[in-house]
């Protein structure tokens, strides 16, 4: 049963949005399988993190097994095609960077990528799996009854046009403060050190937060948009640089296992001999692969460096704009 809140327009909004967004979610999954457009796979991972942040605002329209089941839903298509689309992130990226290198160089790169498709392949199978037709189906008959159940009514008086929700409810008013203490906590570290882990965390904390605000923004106000496009801001800087970092170890392992193909074959070239001769590195028949792969990864590195003073300056430029203190100060006047 529903739990019943002051503003019936907020169970209106609720059944909306979770109707609007895993209907979106099933448009995409019917071209999401097809690698040589890697579009569809990118828009469903983002479409599956913001029904699970359309999930987290309407938690109090939602009993405890239909908050449950839909976070479950929507947190299971994300892993799924998350995995696919970091394949695909990282196979662009190992292309782009090989079509500026000689055939030599480019050989080790184009091993790489030979290995990311097998990777791709593994992701898109098990994805296949998650959209097939009665998967995707028994998914759209879920998240109907969640609807459904969020507004109390028939499914048709969600036909209307969306009304923005004027009033909150102070669980999601308490729900986008807990967002922005999370990013306000976590950027110090991740702008400061631009740690894998400190970044990774930083990223979330903007993801949430611009996805919170989305759904209510109208309710909170001037100050609610414009600390939105702030966190989008952010998210898209820390995606860019995410997107490098899963991009350097593959490069790394596929390195070190050239290497130690060329040491093993300088090692039985010298059998017999007292000491190994140095003259054998010309003849390391991986020299050159590796060097096209450690090539890229200094590339990439670079990218993500310069990528963490842009995003040093961005949170510098935000802060002294006082664009978090004013959602903070909004967001307590509501609570």
């Amino acid at each position: 049963m529903s739990i019943e809140i002051p503003d019936p327009r907020f169970r209106l909004a609720a059944s909306q949005v979770l109707d609007e967004r895993s209907t979106q979610i099933t448009v995409l999954s019917r071209g999401v399988l097809d690698v040589t457009d890697t579009n569809p796979a990118s828009q469903l991972w983002q479409a599956s993190r913001r029904l699970r942040a359309a999930m987290e605002i309407f938690r109090p329209c939602l009993s405890r097994n239909d908050y449950r089941a839909g976070r479950g839903e929507a947190r299971r298509i994300g892993r799924v095609v998350g995995a696919r689309r970091d394949a695909d992130v990282m196979i662009a990226s190992w292309e782009e960077i090989g079509a500026e290198m000689s055939p030599a160089e480019a050989d080790g790169i184009s091993r790489l990528v030979d290995q990311l498709r097998r990777q791709q392949a593994a992701a898109n199978r098990e994805l296949a799996q998650v959209v097939h037709g009665r998967r995707i189906q028994a998914f759209r008959v879920t998240f109907e009854e969640i609807a459904d159940a969020a507004v109390g009514t028939e499914a048709a008086d969600r036909a209307d046009e969306y009304r923005p929700v004027e009033a909150l409810p102070p669980e999601t008013v308490a729900l986008v403060l807990k967002r922005l203490d999370r990013l306000r906590a976590s950027a110090p570290k991740g702008v400061e050190t631009g740690e894998v882990e400190d970044l990774r965390k930083m990223g979330i904390g903007a993801e949430r937060l611009r996805y919170a605000l989305e759904l209510t923004g109208d309710a909170l106000g001037t100050q609610a948009h414009t600390a939105r496009r702030a966190a989008r801001g952010l998210q898209e800087i820390l995606g860019q640089i995410r997107d490098c970092g899963i991009s350097v170890p593959p490069g790394r392992e596929l390195t070190s296992e050239l290497e130690g193909e060329d040491v093993r074959t300088m090692v039985e070239r010298s059998r017999g001999n007292r000491e190994l001769d140095p003259v054998l590195v010309q003849a390391a028949p991986n020299r050159a692969a590796y060097r096209g792969l450690e090539l890229g990864i200094i590339h990439l590195v670079a990218k993500q460096k310069l990528l963490h003073e842009r995003l040093k300056r961005l949170w510098l430029e935000q802060s002294r704009q006082g664009v978090w203190v004013a959602l903070e100060t909004s967001l307590k006047v509501e609570s």
